[in-house]
């Protein structure tokens, strides 16, 4: 299992790199990374270690997964440029398909479509 904290109970790794690139920009490069934490900590953190833990950062302050928040709150496209269909449209088909049956209205809609 991983250790959070450093040897002896002090700065975690983790730390250590954000530290550094708060300072130093988050384009560093690992060993400029090394380079600092070596001067700062006195502590020797391999460039693997400083690339993975930049991936990290990276992927939790970046975007999400998923479907953007609100997507499924969006309006119907049936409000779009007054085109689509309204709940006074559908009452009217059932109007028709009452007075006329549904099969009837069937052979009416093919023949004007």
């Amino acid at each position: 299992m991983a250790r959070s904290k450093g040897t002896d109970g002090g700065v975690s790794m983790m730390e250590m790199v954000r530290t550094a690139l708060q300072e130093l920009g988050k384009s560093a490069k690992p060993t400029a990374i090394q380079e600092f934490i070596k001067a700062k900590y006195d502590k020797e953190i391999s460039k693997i270690i400083i690339s993975n833990y930049k991936s990290t950062m990276k992927k939790k302050g970046g975007k999400k997964r998923g479907r953007p928040p609100g997507s499924m709150n969006a309006k119907p496209a049936a409000s779009a440029g007054g085109k689509g269909i309204k709940l006074e449209d559908l009452a009217a088909v059932r109007g028709l398909v009452g007075r006329l049956g549904a099969p009837q209205l069937r052979q009416l809609v093919d023949v004007l479509a």
